[in-house]
């Protein structure tokens, strides 16, 4: 195997250990972390794609904005006195059973799918300066409508948490 495979295979094992870190852990502190862990392992597989851009835009809306929404949404939310109630173990592994078998047929659905198309398919080469231009140029208004919405959500989640808290 060359090193790119076995980089691959270590970012891969990254993102799962992460992903099942954030679904399996009892702290959400401790999950918080594993789905930080699972973002970065995303922008590796972005950089492995050959996609920078996508693989910074990841890592600095992802794992800087929302993994520090997610952070203070905990710190604020304060100690759960009433716990929810636990799994089984049978009814997690019938979870997780589950949710591999659906992984994999989709997986199975994707490399049949471009099996078949690779030969018909032509490379798409899209440079960050030609996105930048299509985000300023043709999607200005969208893209100052989400900012405009995350800023009233995040607004929304500080007014919610002073008035949870009885301050007025």
């Amino acid at each position: 195997m060359t090193p790119g495979e076995w980089i691959f295979i270590g970012v891969i094992t990254a993102t799962m250990a992460g992903t099942l870190a954030a679904v399996l852990s009892g702290s959400l502190i401790y999950a918080m972390f594993g789905l930080v862990t699972a973002m970065f392992g995303m922008a590796g597989i972005y950089i492995y794609l050959n996609a920078p851009f996508l693989a910074m835009m990841q890592i600095l809306i992802y794992v800087g904005a929302i993994s520090i929404l997610i952070a203070f949404a905990i710190m604020l939310a304060g100690p759960m006195y009433r716990r929810p109630k636990e799994w089984t173990t049978l009814a997690k592994f019938a979870a997780a059973l589950a949710v591999a078998l659906v992984s994999l047929l989709l997986l199975l659905k994707v490399v049949i799918g471009a099996t078949h198309n690779a030969s018909e398919a032509k490379p798409l080469v899209v440079t960050t300066q030609e996105l930048g231009r299509i985000f300023l140029d043709r999607l200005t208004l969208p893209f100052e409508l989400v900012s405009l919405l995350i800023v009233v959500s995040i607004i929304g989640a500080i007014m919610l948490a002073l008035f949870s808290k009885g301050e007025k």
